[in-house]
């Protein structure tokens, strides 16, 4: 009997003890996440958000068994910052925005509302609410499935392991929540496995986060606010600075990003990609073996250009050779398309932008000297 009490006792203390590492673990990774992530993904904040929130559950418990308190009322109010996880993690994966007053206090309204209730009337709950309280969590849970996949740049988001643990919190929580109802004896062994099961997540998914979030920005230095330049498949649209300035977080390394811009000379000068006038950003990006993102950002970050101001740059000097040697026998417009221009306008117009002057008179000038 005495052995027993003995085990027992070691094993709350040791629950304690880890719960007070975790809670410790967590805020550390916590500081590490909101001091990185903005060279990551301004969403990240809500990751950090949902990773407090869930801390309040071991928290909690720790607390309990430091001063030996055994109030279900709190162990109820715990059970709510689970639903306060599911909404910042949902807006983790949905959001592509810093965090904003208004989604903040949207999301938060059923949490409040929960916590409201088992505070001002914790024995008058009904059934009803519970199925509310299971229809949101498991709504916030279906839809960070639906919008997961979505998300290709982001190895966070991306993480089939985080999903399915967000998973299998949120269900062994609902098992807690229909055991305490049901006043069955398995409410305090589940109760525990909750927070270990949390414990686990915290510490694996905390140091794993501000782990990845670190390295993106120890690759990317240089990250700051700019300008947004984005070329889709052949159109151009530019945002000044009035309208749009955003936080970009760099995906390509100084290492990568130069041997990128030698594939790339080489493709422009040995195999004139440039004469190809349907070329689009999309189509170079397959040649380099990268997304097409990350041409842009090499080209707008790393060559401090754009797709067609590189490709009009080695059109009109491939121009400029071809006026130089066939002298009259070629007309414009044929070396205009030989070039890689789609038109005759479109050439004179880049090339007096580049070199002041029109190509006959260029020509001209050549043939006197």
């Amino acid at each position: 009997m005495k052995l027993a009490k003995s085990t027992l006792f070691m094993w709350i203390e040791l629950q304690r003890e880890f719960y007070l590492v975790c809670c410790v673990l967590t805020l550390f990774c916590t500081g590490l996440m909101l001091k990185y992530e903005k060279s990551f993904e301004e969403s990240a904040h809500y990751l950090s958000l949902a990773n407090l929130a869930l801390m309040l559950t071991p928290l909690i418990s720790y607390v309990q068994l430091k001063f030996n308190i055994h109030a279900p009322l709190i162990s109820q109010i715990a059970n709510c910052c689970i639903l306060l996880f599911c909404a910042f993690t949902y807006l983790f994966y949905c959001s592509k925005t810093p965090p904003r007053v208004k989604d903040l206090a949207l999301h938060c309204t059923p949490f409040v509302f929960f916590l409201s209730v088992k505070v001002i009337g914790f024995h008058t709950q009904t059934e009803l609410m519970y199925i509310i309280y299971f229809g949101l969590m498991f709504s916030y849970v279906t839809s960070i499935w639906q919008h997961a996949p979505k998300s290709s740049s982001n190895p966070l988001k991306r993480s089939k392991l985080l999903l399915i643990t967000i998973t299998y919190l949120v269900a062994l929580n609902g098992l807690v929540a229909v055991s305490y109802l049901s006043q069955s004896s398995w409410t305090y062994p589940l109760w525990s496995l909750l927070n270990i099961s949390i414990c686990c997540y915290l510490m694996t998914f905390s140091f794993y986060a501000a782990y990845r979030i670190n390295q993106v920005s120890k690759q990317n230095p240089q990250s700051r606010t700019k300008h947004i330049i984005t070329e889709d498949f052949g159109t151009q649209s530019y945002y000044s600075e009035d309208v749009i300035v955003k936080q970009r977080a760099f995906q390509l390394s100084d290492s990568v990003a130069k041997d990128c811009i030698e594939k790339m000379h080489h493709l422009l000068k040995k195999e004139q990609l440039f004469l190809d006038n349907q070329l689009t950003l999309g189509q170079l990006a397959i040649r380099l073996d990268i997304t097409q993102h990350q041409a842009s950002e090499l080209l707008n970050e790393h060559m401090h250009t754009s797709f067609y101001t590189l490709l009009n740059e080695h059109r009109v000097k491939h121009a400029c050779q071809l006026l130089m040697h066939s002298k009259n026998k070629a007309s414009i417009t044929q070396i205009a398309l030989d070039s890689g221009f789609n038109n005759k306008s479109s050439f004179y117009n880049e090339f007096k932008k580049q070199l002041g002057t029109t190509p006959n008179k260029w020509r001209l000038a050549r043939q006197e000297h």
